[in-house]
């Protein structure tokens, strides 16, 4: 770690029920939650060993996440070590981590209780990948941080460094698509019911020089144009410092608070495209008039991003799949 979490931030890590992690993939940034907890100033979880996360961290352990609780939010950066018992090459580390392993293990183990009697309830469903021998344990050493008033939209306390960002810029003119179906027609209809027709969710934005920046957002299915547009308040975007166009990601999912089970959503991945409607010189009215209806701050102060998707990947319990465009 680079400094030690504000006050404010940890109360926000400590309460918080699901982690939203972000992790760079070719298609855009790969978003899904994950139960944790906060231990050592650092975070702990697990993740199934063949799980795109999993993978990923082998080559590139950098990483962004989201923690909400509330009207507050924690936006953060770190970096990844796993400790995988069918690794030999993760047994050194795991030896010198010893007793902190044990603490972390046992306040997780505390903290997720009721996921793991949700587990106990299905017991003879759950794969061998939800199972102990199929799983790895993951450490998130906290690089940097936000602490974001979700209300208002602003930055309420920041720390450590943050590595990349440049200038955000935004697309020129704005105007409506043409019809085009939609991707998510394709997933199961009661999974792409499952988180309604908007919302609040976490986005994640991809500069490319950074990890991935993952930030709450305002969403809602513009199904006429295949499209998913959120309002993010451009304080915040600035903190992911995307171009006009950039890879992102949008989960809207529908959690459960204690059976895996019971969990359904969708990781919408695609090529984001920004509009402000201070920097965006022709078709002003019309993203105007798309920034309110999504509410939040004063439409002046927001930045809409508009959701091109190009994959969807779908979860029912232990049922995922995924649906891409040719």
């Amino acid at each position: 770690m680079t400094g030690p979490v504000p006050r404010a931030a940890r109360r926000v890590l400590e309460e918080g029920v699901l982690c939203h992690l972000a992790v760079r993939t070719p298609w855009g940034p790969h978003l899904t939650p994950v139960v944790f907890v906060l231990d050592g100033g650092r975070l702990w979880l697990t993740t199934s060993r063949r799980s795109v996360k999993a993978r990923t961290w082998k080559d590139d352990p950098f990483i962004g996440g989201l923690v909400v609780t509330g009207d507050r939010a924690v936006s953060f950066h770190g970096r990844v070590r796993t400790y995988d018992a069918l690794d030999p090459l993760s047994w050194p580390a795991a030896t010198v981590a010893g007793p902190r392993l044990v603490s972390a293990a046992t306040k997780f183990s505390l903290k997720n209780a009721r996921f793991f009697a949700g587990y106990a309830v299905d017991a003879r469903r759950v794969p061998l990948a939800w199972t102990p021998p199929g799983r790895v344990f993951a450490r998130i050493d906290l690089s940097a941080g936000w602490l974001l008033s979700i209300p208002d939209g602003s930055v309420l306390e920041r720390w450590g460094e943050r590595t990349g960002r440049r200038r955000t810029s935004f697309r020129a003119s704005f105007e409506p698509l043409g019809r085009t179906r939609p991707l998510d027609l394709r997933v199961p209809r009661d999974v792409r019911s499952a988180g309604g027709p908007g919302g609040q969710a976490p986005l994640a934005l991809d500069e490319g020089i950074g990890p991935p920046v993952v930030l709450p957002a305002r969403w809602r299915r513009v199904a006429a144009e295949g499209t998913y547009e959120a309002a993010v308040p451009r304080a915040l975007v600035d903190l992911a410092g995307p171009g006009a166009e950039a890879p992102g990601a949008l989960t809207v999912d529908r959690a459960s608070v204690w059976r895996a089970a019971d969990m359904v959503g969708m990781l919408i991945q695609g090529r984001a495209d920004l509009y402000a409607p201070g920097a965006t010189r022709r078709g002003t009215t019309a993203l105007r008039e798309r920034a309110a209806r999504l509410g939040g701050p004063a439409v002046d102060d927001l930045v809409l991003i508009r959701l091109l998707p190009s994959r969807v990947v779908w979860w029912r319990g232990w049922t995922s799949g995924t649906v891409a465009r040719a």
